[in-house]
């Protein structure tokens, strides 16, 4: 294990290398894949989490959180069932602030009641250090009006490209970050880098999903894709005819509202 670093979200080394502990957190793919409260199966009384969705909810109304996301308080409680003393949230999927970091603290209250122990969130985009301060502060505010004394130690883990020069920089800076997951800075050689790409969750069951993004004009609009038709020419290549049908977003959230269509105009081919 590389010096300062203490667990790896690598299931094979874990298995693989003794002494090596498995951490980490869910996607922002796993929180894209719920809608709706509806979808959370039920727990059985042997589990001890059956009253946990029945806890969230009434914390939900008595915190008044009603704006949070459902999708994503699904994907938590959800993730709560699966591993109850590691619940380890990503909450800037749609909006750290107003609805991710709301929805750990509704579901971490329940866990409580339950006997269990929430560990904390990561953040993976955003100003890290000024969303981190915002959190801590959540968490100071709704443990000392829940007097739950397990907020002052929950976790606030930051990734999101981090390498050195993050790290100086967060260190100059007033943040709340108790640790950080790194990953390509740490295992790619930046003389010979990495291919720097993301995968993003646009539809699933025939319903459109979408990870919002602080920069919005980089948020992918969820839904999918229809791709043109195409001809062949006789060098081989290929051109397009047609257009690209997508959805667009008409609010923050990710409903879907107007299509737009793109003409393709021209192609290259970048690998042979």
């Amino acid at each position: 294990m590389i010096g300062g670093f203490d667990g790896t979200s690598n299931v094979i080394a874990g298995k693989l290398l003794p002494g090596v502990n498995v951490k980490g957190t869910h996607a922002h793919a796993f929180v894209q894949a719920f809608s709706r409260l509806s979808e959370v199966i039920p727990m059985s009384e042997e589990s001890g989490l059956k009253t946990l969705l029945e806890r969230v909810l009434r914390y939900r109304t008595e915190l008044d959180f009603q704006e949070t996301h459902d999708g994503e308080l699904a994907a938590f409680v959800s993730y709560a069932h699966a591993f109850p003393d590691g619940f380890l949230a990503l909450i800037d999927t749609y909006d750290s602030l107003s609805s991710g970091c709301r929805n750990f603290i509704l579901v971490a209250l329940a866990l409580d009641d339950l006997g269990f122990t929430p560990r904390g969130i990561r953040l993976d985009s955003g100003d890290l250090a000024y969303i981190s301060k915002c959190c801590r502060d959540l968490f100071t505010t709704y443990g000392e009006k829940m007097k739950r004394s397990f907020f002052s130690s929950c976790a606030i883990v930051a990734s999101n490209d981090i390498n050195e020069s993050v790290l100086v920089a967060l260190s100059k800076a007033e943040h709340c970050i108790t640790s950080f997951g790194i990953g390509t800075n740490l295992v790619t050689c930046q003389k010979q880098p990495a291919l720097g790409c993301v995968y993003k969750l646009c539809e699933i069951n025939g319903q459109p999903r979408i990870k919002v993004r602080a920069a919005r004009e980089l948020a992918a609009a969820g839904g999918r894709r229809t791709s043109p038709l195409s001809s062949t020419r006789q060098d081989g290549s290929r051109r397009w005819r047609g257009r690209v049908r997508y959805p667009t977003r008409r609010s923050s959230w990710p409903r879907i509202g107007h299509t737009c269509t793109t003409t393709g105009c021209s192609t290259r081919r970048l690998w042979t």
